[in-house]
Order: structure tokens, then C-alpha cells, then sequence
């Protein structure tokens, strides 16, 4: 059962690190690429594509610090993912802890022999069952955290979508039927797609140059984010489980 956990470890942790690489560098394509553009509050540094708000007169982006904990947040669960991926994948390549099979032979009272093929799991390279305690409470704080990061990186795609959709409908003047479409039929990929044409900076000396599908960016780090965590909580659940089974050892 060990050999077979630090086997399911050895793939959970690498998809768990490009998962958190793909959200940190998807996320800082986005902010690097509209934080002049949506900066536009005289007050505070609001050039984040997430929580963005429409006003008035202009679409502002919202709090800089959106952005950057959407890019540097995963940083945490990303060395923690590191460092026990490549202790498990190492412990994998090289053959360690991998069950070792024998041979035994029973006499019976009739005087006959029987030779029964065994399997140790116990081995001289096998996990020790301390192991098992500060994984599982590594796993299940970064478990929490990436549903933390998951949560608010989903929330604020989803009120740019929403905000954005208003200010659709103020730069094309949408009345009538268009109202509904855009608010309700329009995907926030369409939204996003609208959003890389029509939004200018209001400085010159800052203007955007070039373009990026800022929906392809958004919706990367979107799914991923959500796939790591599903990652986090599956080697939660192998942490978990081999902590009770090697709890009598640890007595």
C-alpha cells in the first residue's frame, strides 16, 4: 500500500506544480498586459483585470493587490509541491519502496510441503510511518489555501465578466433586445474578446500596444487553479488514509 501511495504521490505532485505554474505565469501575462490600461483611479493603483469596475465615464481595473496575490500567491504551495514531488519521484526512479517478493515453506502435519509465495511491503527503503503526520498537515493547509486562491481568483473573473457586460452596453448603446443578449446570452470569453478591442488607455504615454486574448489568459489560470487543488486534495486524501493505517506503528 505505501509503494502504491508514493507511486499516486509521485504523479499528484508534479500535476499540482504545473498547475500552479501555469496560474502564476497566465495570471502575470493578464496583469502586466492591462495595469497601465485599467489604471485609472487618482487615488490607488487600480490597473488589476480582476474586480474591475465600470463607472461613469471609463472601466476601471480593481485593487493592484488582486493581481498580484493571482501571481505570486501560489508560490507557497508551489515550493511544498516541489520539494515532495521530486522526494517521491526520486524514491519512485530509483526503485525504493517498492514491494519485494519471497518464498517460504511450510511443512503441514501430513509431512507435506507447501512453498507460498510472499510479499513484504515493509522494506529497509520503505516511508516511515512518521512521515505520514506532517504530510498530511502540509497537504491539508495547502489544500485550504489553493481553495482559498481558487475562490477568490473565480470571484473576481467573474465580476469583470459581469461589470464589463455594463459597459458593453454603454459603448455600443444597446437598447431593446441587445440588453438581454449581452447580459445574459454573451459568454465571458465573447466578453473578454470585446473587452481586448474596445478598452483604451486614457494616457497616452501609456497607451496599450499590441493585444492579447486576455480571455485565454484568464480562463487558464481559471481551470488550472481548480485542478490544482483537486490535486492538493487527492494527495490529502492519500496522506490522510495512510496516517491511520500506520498509526499503530507510530504507537
Amino acid at each position: 500500500m505505501s509503494y502504491a501511495a508514493e507511486r499516486a504521490l509521485s504523479f499528484l505532485y508534479p500535476l499540482a506544480i504545473v498547475s500552479s505554474l501555469i496560474c502564476c505565469i497566465t495570471s502575470a501575462v493578464a496583469w502586466t498586459h492591462w495595469r497601465y490600461v485599467l489604471n485609472a483611479c487618482p487615488d490607488t493603483n487600480c490597473g488589476c483585470v480582476l474586480h474591475s469596475r465600470s463607472t461613469y465615464n471609463s472601466f476601471e481595473g480593481g485593487n493592484i493587490a488582486y493581481c498580484h496575490y493571482a501571481t505570486y500567491g501560489l508560490l507557497l504551495p508551489l515550493i511544498f509541491a516541489v520539494v515532495l514531488g521530486i522526494y517521491h519521484g526520486y524514491r519512485m526512479c530509483i526503485g525504493r519502496g517498492k514491494p519485494k517478493s519471497g518464498t517460504a515453506t511450510i511443512r503441514q502435519r501430513s509431512g507435506d510441503m507447501m512453498v507460498v509465495t510472499t510479499e513484504s511491503e515493509l522494506t529497509p527503503d520503505g516511508l516511515s510511518p512518521y512521515y505520514w503526520l506532517p504530510a498530511t498537515v502540509i497537504s491539508v493547509i495547502m489544500a485550504i489555501y489553493q481553495l482559498i486562491y481558487s475562490a477568490i481568483f473565480t470571484d473576481g473573473f467573474e465580476v469583470t465578466c459581469k461589470q464589463y457586460r455594463e459597459s458593453l452596453l454603454k459603448e455600443i448603446q444597446g437598447v431593446g433586445n441587445i440588453v438581454p443578449v449581452i447580459k445574459g446570452r454573451l459568454s465571458c470569453a465573447a466578453v473578454f474578446d470585446f473587452m481586448d478591442y474596445l478598452v483604451e488607455s486614457v494616457s497616452y504615454e501609456r497607451r496599450r500596444y499590441g493585444r492579447i486574448n486576455t480571455a485565454a489568459c484568464l480562463y487558464f489560470t481559471l481551470v488550472f487553479a481548480w485542478i490544482a487543488l483537486f490535486a492538493w486534495l487527492l494527495i490529502c486524501v492519500i496522506n490522510i488514509f495512510n496516517l491511520r493505517r500506520t498509526k499503530a506503528a507510530r504507537v
